[in-house]
């Protein structure tokens, strides 16, 4: 089902690029501006073409509506972030080296300020608008979920480890990663991780996750 979701997610992107690449390019780094700054709810149409340099006509030709605006501008900026995090290079079988590197690289981003806006940004509007919430979900989570499920069943059926449910797995590494410092962050309870405790974090997360699935 979230392959369906995720279709019709990237064809809604796909959309306005055929009308000026470089004025939808201005049209979406105005928007992300006044967004990040304003929230949804206090982000205005005016105030998205003014930081934009467009008119309203130009954005209505592009998008339907801000809620569509801001849904495809989610989905588009979470998953260029979600490809940078979730590099994996499948036919490397140094397990430890392999989720080492994608469980900093995903701490990292946690507590990155750009990050945790958006994120309380889309928590704020997805009640309203749970497509917006799905599209974060689908370009974000989604997207690591499943890249480190397919490394884990190819590592599997080579014998070098024994994850019976390759998604599971996957997710419960992604939540041992996040389990110190996500909520923390959201909340403004934490300033961003150091390195060092990053480094202390991820290495408990791979040896937590070996000990389980370890051959």
């Amino acid at each position: 089902m979230h392959e369906l979701k995720e279709t019709a997610l990237l064809e809604t992107a796909r959309e306005a690029p055929i009308l000026d690449t470089a004025k939808r390019q201005q049209l979406m780094d105005g928007a992300r501006r006044v967004f990040l700054e304003h929230g949804f709810d206090g982000a205005s149409v005016g105030d998205i073409v003014r930081a934009a340099g467009i008119s309203k006509g130009t954005l209505y030709a592009y998008f339907p509506s801000k809620e569509k605006l801001f849904e495809t501008l989610v989905f588009e900026d979470k998953r260029k972030q979600a490809e940078v995090v979730c590099l994996l290079d499948e036919s490397d079988e140094d397990i430890v080296r392999v989720l080492t590197k994608l469980g900093t690289s995903l701490v990292d981003m946690l507590g990155k300020p750009e990050h945790l806006a958006l994120v309380r940004i889309v928590i704020g509007a997805a009640g309203k608008f749970p497509e917006i919430g799905r599209a974060f979900y689908e370009a974000g989570p989604r997207y690591g979920i499943d890249r480190l499920a397919q490394y884990l069943r190819k590592m599997t059926e080579k014998g070098v480890l024994n994850v019976p449910d390759a998604e599971l797995g996957a997710r419960q590494f992604l939540a041992l990663c996040k389990a110190g410092c996500h909520v923390q962050l959201l909340l403004s309870c934490m300033d961003a991780p150091s390195q060092q405790e990053i480094d202390e974090t991820v290495k408990s997360a791979v040896a937590m996750f070996l000990k389980a699935y370890g051959v």
